[in-house]
Order: C-alpha cells, then sequence, then structure tokens
C-alpha cells in the first residue's frame, strides 16, 4: 500500500469537505424555514397594514408547508452542490490548494442559492400584495 492511498489526513479533508456542504444544507434548512416566514409576514404586514383571521389561518398553513418544503430545497442544493465537491477532490484540483479552496467556496455557494432564491420568491409572491413596494425591495426584484 501506498502512501498516498492510505488513510488519514486525505480522508478528514475528504469529509470534511462532503461535510461542510451538509452543515450548510442543513443551517438552511433550519435557519432558512424561519428567515423566509419572518420575512415574508414582516411585508405581508407592511403591505396590508395587519392581518385578519382568516388571512392568518392561511399564512400558519403556508408556514407549515415551508416546513416541508425547505428542507426539500436544501436537500436538493446539497445534491447540486456535490459533483463540485467531487471534482475539489480529484488529485490534479487536491494538488493546488488554492483551486481547491476556490472549488470548495463554490460548492458552498450552490449550496446556500436554492434557500436563497426560495426566500425572494416567497417573499415577492407571498408577501408583497398589489403595487404595494416595501422600503428595502429593490427594484430589480420582482414584486
Amino acid at each position: 500500500m501506498t502512501e498516498r492511498n492510505a488513510s488519514g489526513e486525505s480522508d478528514a479533508l475528504w469529509a470534511m469537505g462532503c461535510g461542510a456542504s451538509a452543515v450548510v444544507a442543513s443551517a438552511c434548512a433550519a435557519l432558512g424555514t424561519f428567515l423566509d416566514a419572518f420575512l415574508v409576514a414582516r411585508t405581508q404586514c407592511y403591505c396590508l397594514g395587519g392581518t385578519n383571521a382568516g388571512e392568518s389561518f392561511a399564512g400558519l398553513v403556508w408556514v407549515a408547508s415551508r416546513l416541508i418544503v425547505f428542507p426539500v430545497i436544501s436537500f436538493i442544493s446539497l445534491l447540486a452542490a456535490f459533483p463540485v465537491v467531487l471534482l475539489a477532490h480529484l488529485s490534479w484540483f487536491a494538488d493546488h490548494g488554492w483551486l481547491k479552496a476556490i472549488l470548495t467556496t463554490l460548492a458552498t455557494i450552490v449550496s446556500i442559492t436554492g434557500p436563497v432564491v426560495t426566500i425572494v420568491y416567497d417573499v415577492a409572491t407571498e408577501g408583497i400584495t398589489g403595487d404595494c413596494d416595501p422600503p428595502w425591495w429593490p427594484s430589480w426584484l420582482p414584486s
């Protein structure tokens, strides 16, 4: 057995690369759900001036659906980032530390992209009603 194939530090780095994307996806699944619900609720209160009982119940059902949807979206983003993680661990990329760092950063960005896009979409479609544009909503995003 050669030293290159022996288990040791390279296995730990391999697990760290895959584990970092999994931690990012888990954090997005947990924190993204609550951030999404908070931003949509704040936007609805701003645009509607408050909610009645029916709208509050509909919002509760919508939040319950997001408790299911957000982990799925985070897992899909993790699957999309997995090829980049695998690419970063190929021998040619592993020998160049700066290139491996760039690919690991790219994998993290890919893991975050799905939940971020979902939050922006939910705020644009669920939170903003009519011609209301919250003061913090950029003009280049849909409303």
